[in-house]
């Protein structure tokens, strides 16, 4: 076998003579040179493929997440105690009693906690909040948000190490609160919607773009009525209670009509009639009793009566006319007092986020917490690191023991909390015999089965005084 040629390396002064006038090295040297770095390549890849690949071939950012067993998703049916016992057909509220009974308090103080974290992919603090505490729910902010892939890629493994699965929120009204501006682009306010067919055809549009990245709460719509607070520029519908109504209704069918994403009209009572921004400080809000139920109370009836309300976000202002001594979110006057009591509202009542400069000069966020609950609120929004989700647990197991809250309120929100899964199809309703479904009243059977009633059928009901 003959010796294979190699090439030698020569001196500079052997190179020919076009080489010397351009300053270029000979090719025998450009094709080493290239064979070298070929060879330095591969072997980088081949060490970061090993990095990046766990033992057994499994890719890590996925494999090296932890896994959770969804601890509510296949809890059977309590049995029947005796056989005269009559059978009735399950709904979301009933059965989320059910599941209520699998939880302990620790559980429950975290289903009731919607925790925030900094970047574009599950941090360590992210982490622990949703698989070790059992956090709710996440709330994302555009900084979170880069591409539709990596935001389908973050939600989906959020969900994959969530004990109970999440309630995963974005405040996404368009125009200048838009968190997708870098993935869809601009979007027009809510103030330049011409009509109602408008305000149907953005909820449909932002439905469909949400749930394709695994989005299934949306903070929207802005039901304030009045355009006094800069902070409001853009946001709202306008200044006639009636309009804002109507709008907010049909950006609500268009974002729910398939049942995969979840409107939270906001921010009861109403601050489009103040100045300040409660980011920075504490509102005020100085129209009559009288006022203040005729303009800005008027939209949240007409949604109540008409639409398929499941939860309602508070947000930070002092309402003189009901509460001079608490701001709204910890308001028992105004939440369980209006809200719950006056308008008969059910559902989930999230907080705006506690930390907000309208509270903090005066409350941490475990304190507001637990004024919060007491005041009726459901979920919190505002934890941000572990340190703050256990705070928030302490202070709420600690107004337990002393008595300013009991665990029986602790239950009533998490039932709550997990009915509002259920209606959503986060958590499965159990499967029951057919003929169960006869006992449904007619026309609900949709909603037993899936939690969710058409928009439709409510407004005619409404219409026909049902």
């Amino acid at each position: 076998m003959s010796t294979p040629h190699l090439p030698q390396i020569l001196p500079r002064t052997w190179w020919t003579g076009a080489e010397r006038a351009l300053g270029q090295p000979p090719a025998w040297m450009v094709r080493l040179g290239l064979a070298l770095g070929l060879l330095v390549l591969g072997a980088r890849a081949s060490f970061a493929s090993a990095t990046f690949m766990a033992p057994g071939g499994d890719i890590r950012g996925w494999s090296q997440l932890p896994s959770a067993h969804c601890a509510l998703c296949h809890v059977a049916l309590p049995p029947r105690t005796s056989s005269r016992q009559v059978e009735h057909a399950w709904t979301p509220a009933t059965y989320a009693g059910v599941l209520l009974q699998h939880l302990s308090l620790d559980d429950e103080l975290g289903q009731m906690q919607m925790v925030q974290f900094e970047g574009l992919t599950p941090t360590p603090d992210a982490i622990q909040m949703i698989n070790a505490q059992g956090a709710g729910g996440v709330l994302f902010f555009q900084g979170n948000i880069q591409s539709a892939s990596q935001i389908r890629a973050t939600n989906a493994q959020l969900q994959h190490m969530a004990p109970i699965p999440l309630l995963l929120a974005v405040d996404q009204e368009g125009g200048y609160v838009n968190r997708f501006l870098d993935v869809v682009g601009p979007l027009p306010t809510a103030s330049s919607l011409a009509n109602p067919d408008a305000a149907r055809a953005r909820g449909t549009q932002d439905a469909g773009y949400l749930h394709d990245y695994g989005f299934n709460l949306n903070l929207a719509p802005v039901v304030d009525v009045g355009t006094s607070n800069p902070q409001l520029y853009g946001r709202t519908f306008g200044t006639d209670p009636n309009r804002v109504g109507a709008m907010a209704a049909a950006y609500m069918e268009g974002l729910q009509q398939t049942g995969q994403v979840t409107a939270v009209p906001k921010h009861f009572p109403g601050l489009g009639d103040t100045t300040t921004d409660p980011h920075l400080g504490l509102p005020m809000l100085t129209r009559s009793r009288a006022d203040w139920e005729r303009i800005d109370l008027a939209p949240y009836r007409m949604l109540l009566k008409t639409e398929d309300v499941r939860a309602i976000m508070v947000s930070h202002e002092m309402l003189q006319a009901v509460d001079t001594r608490l701001p709204t979110t910890l308001s028992p006057a105004v939440i369980d007092g209006t809200l719950r009591g006056e308008l008969g509202f059910g559902g989930v009542v999230i907080t705006d986020s506690l930390y907000m400069g309208a509270l903090n000069a005066h409350w941490s966020i475990a304190e507001a917490a637990v004024l919060a609950i007491k005041a009726g609120a459901d979920v919190v929004i505002g934890p941000y690191n572990p340190e703050i989700v256990q705070e928030t647990k302490d202070a709420l197991r600690q107004a337990i023991a002393s008595g300013v809250l009991t665990r029986a309120r602790i239950d009533t929100s998490v039932r709550r909390i997990l009915t509002l899964k259920l209606q959503m199809g986060l958590l499965p309703m159990p499967r029951q015999p057919a003929a169960l479904h006869a006992l449904a009243p007619q026309g609900s059977r949709a909603a037993h089965e899936t939690g969710w009633q058409p928009a439709l059928a409510r407004r005619e009901e409404a219409r026909a005084g049902v």
